[in-house]
Order: C-alpha cells, then structure tokens, then sequence
C-alpha cells in the first residue's frame, strides 16, 4: 500500500511540473467580428475560438480579451473592465493619440484533448472612430490548482465605426437652395431614350418616368433611371484643420464630419455624383487612398466615404491650402465644390479663390456657425474671410 502511494505520489508531481511548464502549449486563439464597418450603436457579433491541439486535458483556463475601449456588451457588465492596456482611438473621447486602457472581457472554462471552445458575444460601440482588438492574454490551472502558467495570444482586428448624420433642417435649406442648379441643370441635359436603370418610386419623379412594365413585374412602383449627355460632377471638401499652432475644437470637427455625412446622403438620394477629399490623419490608414475618394455613386461609393469619415482624427496631415490646391488640379468648369470646414481664414483667400475661378463660381463653404445660422459662406467674398 505505501508502495503504490508512493508512486501516485511521484506521478502527480511528473503531471504537475508538466502541466506547469506545458499546460497552454499548443493552445490557439483567435477572434473575428462579423462587420467591420459599422453605423453608431449598430450591434455586431464577436467570435472568439480557442483550440486545444494536444492529447492532454486542460483542467481550468481563463482567458482576457482586449476589446476596445467604450464598448458595450449586453449581459456581460459583471465580467468587463476598463484596466486593460490598448491602443485605440476614439472620436469623442480622447485627442488623437494611443490610449493606455481598455476593456477587459474576462472567462474561464475548460477543454478537453483536441476540443475546440467556440463563444459569441453580441456588442456595440456607440461612440465614432477607428477600434481594435488586441487578442487576449490566457492562464492555465494545474492539476492541483495549486498554480497557474500564463501565455498571451496578440492579435489586431480592426472595426470602424461611421459617424452620425447631422439632424438639421437648417442643412437641409441650404443644400436644396445649392443644389437646386445641378438639379435643373440634369433636366435640361436629360436625354429620355437612354434609360441605364430602375428605382423605387419615391413620389418626388414625374409621372412620365414611372415604367408600368418593370411595376408589374416588382411589384412595386418603379421609375426610369436615365442618362445624361452632360454628367454634373461635384466634390466634398473637409477640413479638420483650423490654423497652426492654434487649438483645434474637436466638437466643430465632429460637426463637420457628421454634415459630411448628411450631404453624401443628400446625394445619394439625388443621384449626383461626388468625390471626396480631405486633410485628416486617417487612423489605421497605410495609404492616402481615403484621403482622396475619385467621384463615383452607389452603396460602395458611399461606404468607402463613410470608412474614411469613420478614420478621421481631429487631426489635419497637411494645411488645407493643400487640399485646396488638389481640388484646383482636378476641377473643370462647371463642377461643384461644396467645402465643409470648423472656421476659414484668410491664409486660405488665395487657394479658395483659385478654386472658384475654375469652378465658375460653383463653391459654397459651410461652417457649424453657418448652418446654426442658415448662411452659407460666400467664398466670393473677400471681407467674409476671417
């Protein structure tokens, strides 16, 4: 009888130092989420795989994700903190810079030889801005519970995050009074005989363009969708740069970006072509591809400006007389500028005059100021220049 405790014994020390120095060997993490670019609050799902490749059981693991700082996660409150080390940035929140927290997501569980540990969870993320997961670190139990060996599993998934349309009427006005030229000019140059597609009848089309065949066959009321010998080009212009070395107002910023997003809708919704440029550092952003969007129309069009919005940082990667002077080398005549700015200032006269002269006089500046006020700026103007 001592002779067979003594050799449990002894086995149970072999177990327990192996289990010290191997128990996380050739244990996998991974985590995906099921969108990557999101509307604020939009719920999306976190999935998050842990597999054990080896032939032994692992008694008790407890595993930390680091998720972005912010995020909510329904049904999980007692089991997320705001400890954890990340590198995020968050419109909103912080300047632009790498944070020192984030969010924990704590859970423990076991796994049996070659089991594969699968858990979702659904969350949002109310606030705009660019966020990453960090992976997770992961302890293991002995045998014993005596102590536990500790590995970590880093990883970067990425999740953007749009920026809300700005509610107001006052914008509203002074686009339709803007863009009420394009509109009559895509009427005049309107040839009937070339129709390149079908909408859903909104009530705002004549009557004329209802297409009683493709109704029938939807449905629904659908309307003609034609070409035009003349194609009205436009492009948005956003500033997040006020002046050097002066305070940037991060609330104004905010503004800017959420009306950048109402007027892409606007056009959208009016079928007006659009390209986008912008000064802003681009959070994650390896290239300038977001930074100048060439004109284009549709769901992908828009989201491509929605993911460069979602990046932006109240930080401006060059002056905007720059982006002023990019806009000139790709501006004809007759071609709209809508430009979207926290303030103007004179440095600014010269290119935005430049812009102007070869646009015809087809610019118009908006300010969170002018859009409280339902006045636009005049860029004709010299004495409206701050």
């Amino acid at each position: 009888m001592t002779t067979l405790l003594v050799i449990f014994i002894i086995a149970m020390f072999l177990a327990e130092r192996y289990y010290l120095r191997h128990g996380l060997q050739h244990i996998y993490y991974d985590t995906e989420v099921s969108q990557s670019l999101l509307e604020p609050n939009e719920k999306f799902v976190i999935r998050s795989t842990v597999e054990n490749h080896k032939a032994l059981f692992v008694p008790y693991v407890s595993m930390t994700e680091t998720l972005p700082l912010g995020i909510q996660i329904p049904g999980e409150q007692e089991n997320v903190s705001d400890d954890a080390p990340s590198n995020v940035y968050i419109a909103n929140v912080t300047p632009y810079s790498e944070q020192t927290t984030g969010s924990h997501l704590r859970s423990s569980f076991y796994l049996m030889p070659y089991q594969k540990f699968s858990r979702e969870v659904t969350a949002f993320l109310p606030n705009r801005g660019r966020f990453l997961l960090r992976g997770c670190s992961m302890s293991g139990g002995d045998l014993l519970g005596l102590a536990d060996s500790f590995q970590q599993f880093p990883l970067t998934k990425e999740i953007v995050v749009m920026p809300n349309r700005l509610d107001c009427p006052a914008l509203d006005t002074l686009l339709g009074d803007f863009l009420g030229d394009i509109s009559v000019n895509r009427f005049i140059f309107e040839d009937p005989m070339l129709t390149i597609g079908f909408s859903e009848y909104s009530g705002r089309e004549p009557q004329r363009d209802i297409s009683w065949n493709q109704s029938a066959r939807m449905g629904r009321m659908m309307v003609k969708n034609y070409d035009h010998t003349v194609d009205t080009s436009l492009s948005i212009l956003l500033n997040v740069q006020s002046v050097a070395n002066h305070y940037e107002d991060e609330a104004a910023i905010e503004t800017c970006i959420s009306m950048t997003r109402s007027i892409c809708e606007t056009l959208e919704e009016k079928r007006i072509k659009y390209g986008f440029y912008t000064n802003a550092v681009l959070a994650g952003s390896l290239s300038s591809s977001f930074s100048s969007i060439e004109q284009g129309l549709g769901s992908r069009h828009f989201y491509s400006v929605m993911e460069a919005l979602g990046r932006a940082a109240p930080i401006g990667s060059a002056g905007f007389d720059r982006t002023l002077l990019r806009a000139c080398r790709t501006s004809e005549q007759g071609r709209y500028h809508i430009i979207i700015t926290p303030e103007i200032h004179s440095a600014w006269e010269e290119p935005l005059h430049l812009l102007q002269k070869l646009s015809t006089g087809h610019v118009i500046l908006l300010t969170p100021s002018s859009v409280k006020n339902n006045q636009p700026q005049d860029s004709a103007k010299e004495d409206e220049i701050a």
